[in-house]
């Protein structure tokens, strides 16, 4: 059984990051097996991270820094709580975006 944990708040304002070492990119957050129901959300990335989200043969998990409050505009009520600052894991997904585990989503850490 893989061990799912809770992840950090950090500060999410991207002036604070070095533009050498860190930038933006997007990242779904789906809150079903069929990935038809979630949001599309912007992260901070480590560079080394950029490179592998650009990557389109790259399906390895890193992690990133979410800058959004989810679930408050979208309606989905499974992502209240998910806000700016959570170290959220992501999966890269080849030439798609990449996305944040479901099994993470579903365990709602941030709420510990």
């Amino acid at each position: 059984m893989k061990r799912i944990k809770n992840l950090p708040t950090v500060n999410w304002d991207g002036s604070l990051y070095d533009t050498d070492k860190y930038g933006y990119a997007q990242v779904d957050i789906f809150v079903n097996e069929e990935q038809t129901i979630g949001e599309r959300v912007f992260c901070i990335f480590r560079e080394k991270d950029l490179v592998r989200y650009d990557d389109s043969n790259c399906y390895e998990i890193s992690l990133a820094i979410l800058c959004n409050h989810c679930g408050v505009k979208s309606g989905i009520d499974d992502l209240i709580g998910l806000n700016a600052g959570q170290i959220i894991p992501i999966q890269f997904n080849g030439e798609f975006n990449p996305i944040v585990p479901l099994e993470w989503i579903e365990s709602k850490f941030w709420y510990l």
